[in-house]
């Protein structure tokens, strides 16, 4: 013979009957021993729990391996630290301390002022125009350079030497521009004739030309001797002294008129 099974049971937490689970015919009861159970202990037990605040988990404890454990994870990610209260979880990595300074952008180091020169370098140099005084004036390392020759009334040039510029050159230094002194060859006629350069300075070659006919004689046979520089400055002409008649050791000396070919004092 089958048992009937009981409608009611008495609940441990609270002491009141509740309707079991073969009471389902019997709607009506079973919904009043609930209602009765809810009074008893005042506070029902439909009544939803506040979700419970869950810890940021850090990205190293989800790539964890599988083979470890649920608990070894969970408490990776409960670390925190001991002055943080348990109801907070961390909103930073568990490997980065709460105090890490905020990175900032770096000023600009102000520019120094460039280095002064070592003590051994002497003066600076300051550009200026070139001058002829034997300074370096325009800083290129050489002293009196590029500068221009400056002409002279009488011709020639003066040019800068040693920080000073030359003197005009003395147009008459050796002998007058143009004129002319005779001269001996060693050929044919035996005579010849010199002209002054025209910056004074210096006679041209001797150039061949017809013996006077006073010395004539002598050119057919002493040829080109002292007796025929002697026979010149007996002309009256101005004779170059190659044969020192003279005897003061100066064969390039002139003798005879030379007046208006030598220069004055």
């Amino acid at each position: 013979m089958k048992t009937r099974p009981r409608a009611f049971c008495t609940s441990r937490r609270c002491g009141v009957p509740i309707a079991t689970g073969r009471t389902r015919a019997r709607g009506g009861l079973g919904l009043a021993c609930v209602t009765l159970a809810l009074a008893a202990c005042g506070r029902s037990p439909l009544e939803l729990t506040p979700a419970p605040i869950l810890p940021v988990v850090d990205a190293a404890v989800l790539d964890a391996p599988v083979d470890v454990g649920l608990e070894a994870v969970v408490d990776a990610a409960l670390e925190v630290s001991p002055d943080v209260s348990g109801d907070l979880a961390p909103d930073l990595r568990p490997d980065l301390a709460a105090d890490v300074p905020v990175d900032r952008p770096r000023e600009a180091a102000p520019e120094s002022a460039p280095p002064p020169p070592p003590a051994d370098a002497g003066p600076v140099c300051h550009p200026q125009p070139e001058a002829c005084n034997g300074v370096d004036d325009d800083c290129n390392g050489k002293v009196d350079d590029g500068l221009p020759a400056i002409p002279c009334p009488n011709g020639g040039e003066r040019y800068c030497v040693s920080g000073k510029y030359s003197e005009c050159p003395r147009r008459c230094e050796v002998c007058v521009p143009g004129s002319e002194r005779e001269c001996f060859t060693t050929f044919c006629t035996f005579w010849g004739t010199q002209a002054c350069a025209s910056d004074g300075r210096s006679f041209g070659p001797c150039r061949e030309s017809h013996v006077p006919a006073a010395c004539k004689a002598i050119t057919d046979e002493a040829k080109r001797s002292a007796e025929l520089e002697t026979c010149c400055i007996a002309q009256g002409l101005c004779c170059l002294d190659e044969f020192d008649l003279d005897n003061d050791g100066d064969t390039k000396e002139m003798l005879g008129r030379c007046d208006s070919v030598t220069c004055g004092p």
